[in-house]
């Protein structure tokens, strides 16, 4: 991730929310788009430039146990399960060394901004507030990262520096303390993220009835569900991969985006999949949407929207600040590409990564 003052972008912009391409150059300064040309003039960076990738849901504590055994999903990540053996029996040093391998990876492949459902309580959150700082201090990665906390035992607050809560599906929990973690939360000002519909759709009514920011999976989502979800107004973010591995179905992301819900994009647990968007965008397009604009915006500016970052990491236009992505059109997987933002939602991989400013 380069940081500077001022850098000269010149290629395929892809401008606004449309992503219309415009040939030509870009002048960042400051973290700011100062100024858009059609002339020619040497670049910094050369390529198709575009809004850096958001990837809203993420576990980033497992990065340390990859590529588990095909096992049902309540024995590979519920209470109990595979899953939460694995980070006991880990140490703390391993962790923490797992995680910053992870944001360092999402980093060199686009990602500008996550959001982590954290496990392990207060001392979960500082494990990966050190891997943090510790991937800014030595390779100079500085992402948005909001981090979704899980109170201790016998709890219902989390971290100060969380941005809110990010809790499994209310069936594994005593109503009464999810209740009140929510409470806590929101008295706090904090966001409130579930899990729902994941395994079944019998936990989708509870998790409404909490008034959430933010809802993950919904593979089990019926339309008469979605139908609440819309009138609710609650994004809802998608990990079709991680629910291909689990055996739990695909999300009907069509029917979510005809009802107007917001849908954002994530690669979910570290151990099942790498945090890779440019696999999931492919995915994603080629057997879920066959629409490269609306896959693009999901792992991009519904994600800034969702993680309310679109501030920073929205869409490219003069006077905005952005976090931008260069993708090398000459390497030899993009060279030949005809539609710039076809080739990046399903041919483009981490090794075409010029630079992410």
């Amino acid at each position: 991730m380069v940081k500077t003052d001022e850098v000269v972008l010149s290629g395929t912009i892809l401008l606004g929310e449309e992503f219309e391409p415009f040939e030509g150059h870009l002048i960042l300064r400051e973290g700011v788009v100062a100024e858009l040309g059609s002339e020619r003039i040497e670049p910094d960076f050369e390529g198709i430039i575009s809004p850096a990738l958001v990837n809203a849901h993420v576990h980033l504590g497992d990065s340390i146990f990859k590529d588990p055994p095909y096992i049902p999903l309540n024995d590979l990540v519920g209470p109990g399960g595979l899953k939460q053996q694995a980070l006991a029996s880990a140490s703390r040093q391993d962790l923490v060394e797992g995680m910053k391998r992870s944001l360092s990876d999402m980093a060199r492949s686009g990602t500008c901004a996550f959001a982590d459902f954290r496990e392990g309580g207060i001392e979960g959150v500082e494990m990966l507030l050190e891997a943090m700082e510790q991937v800014e201090r030595t390779d100079g990665v500085d992402m948005i990262g909001r981090v979704l906390g899980r109170p201790d035992p016998g709890s219902a607050r989390v971290h100060q520096k969380c941005w809110g809560i990010g809790i499994s599906s209310t069936r594994d929990h005593p109503p009464s303390w999810v209740e009140e973690v929510v409470e806590a939360a929101r008295a706090e000002g904090k966001k409130v993220a579930l899990h729902a519909g994941e395994a079944g759709r019998d936990d989708i009514e509870d998790a409404l009835s909490l008034e959430p920011d933010l809802l993950v999976h919904l593979t089990k989502a019926e339309p008469r569900d979605l139908a609440r979800v819309a009138e609710a107004e609650v994004p809802v973010v998608v990990c079709p991969r991680s629910n291909l591995v689990t055996g739990v179905g695909l999300p009907n992301v069509s029917r979510m985006l005809e009802m107007g819900i917001v849908v954002g994009l994530g690669t979910d647990n570290v151990m099942l999949n790498s945090p890779n968007l440019f696999t999931e965008m492919e995915f994603l397009s080629k057997a879920l949407l066959h629409n490269d604009r609306q896959v693009f915006m999901m792992c991009t500016l519904n994600g800034a929207r969702i993680l309310g970052a679109d501030d920073e990491a929205g869409p490219i236009r003069v006077g905005k600040k952005c976090r931008i992505m260069v993708i090398d059109r000459r390497s030899e997987n993009m060279v030949g590409a005809k539609d710039p933002l076809a080739s990046l939602v399903r041919r483009a991989r981490p090794s075409d990564v010029l630079a992410v400013l």
